[in-house]
């Protein structure tokens, strides 16, 4: 199971997001606005790229907004934590996951550091294992974030096929990164798409939520 993060597993309430904007003022001496932005399924580099040209900054800067991104976060974990909340049903989900031995995993825009603080701070790490998983520094797009995640998970010794791995997440763009390594795709509509945009995509599996356990578990495990 290749989990999204954001917007699937958990929000962190929009705190993280405004430490992005606060990494891009820093550097670039101007704070962007997101309105108009479409950010969803994005890598952070990509968004960083966005955002430092939002504020005509210079290429060369998303390397600074990145890291300084990174300590802003580590730097204000305990805040940061409060903000952190499950989505319905991903406990008892997730639970029941690795009850039936299913590996999982993330693949996600988030960087390392950051992605490996929201989990923990959501108390998934474990039955979630972030050492298989792709982060949002791992490649190009979120296509080769999720091929990492693969070939972490085939050197761990995994030996399922494509048709027994699902990415799950809430944007077209996870759909796409499932399609074009043809790995299955849930899309749950707990984040800025509703499920009746999701439904006109394609994917094996839209639900409204993870509280939909009958439906995926009949999908998962048959």
């Amino acid at each position: 199971m290749l989990w999204d993060i954001d917007g699937t597993l958990l929000s962190s309430g929009g705190a993280v997001a405004r430490t992005f904007l606060d990494a891009v003022e820093a550097i670039c001496g101007v704070r962007p606005s997101p309105v108009g932005l479409d950010f969803g399924g994005r890598l952070d580099p990509e968004i960083a790229a966005m955002l430092v040209s939002a504020v005509a900054g210079r290429p060369e800067q998303v390397a600074d907004v990145l890291a300084h991104f990174e300590s802003l976060v580590a730097s204000r974990q305990d805040a940061l934590r409060e903000h952190v909340r499950l989505l319905p049903g991903v406990l008892d989900l997730v639970s029941e996951l690795a009850a039936a031995d299913v590996v999982q995993t993330v693949v996600t825009g988030n960087l390392e550091t950051v992605g490996r603080f929201k989990l923990d701070a959501a108390d998934l790490v474990p039955p979630i294992d972030l050492s298989l998983g792709g982060f949002g520094a791992s490649g190009v797009d979120r296509t080769a974030v999720a091929q990492i995640a693969l070939d972490r998970l085939a050197a761990a010794g995994w030996r399922g096929s494509p048709d027994t791995c699902w990415v799950v997440g809430d944007t077209p763009r996870d759909l796409a990164c499932a399609r074009a390594l043809g790995l299955r795709c849930a899309l749950v509509a707990t984040g800025r798409h509703t499920a009746e945009a999701l439904s006109a995509l394609g994917a094996d599996l839209v639900l409204s939520g993870l509280t939909e356990a009958a439906t995926l578990r009949a999908a998962w495990f048959s």
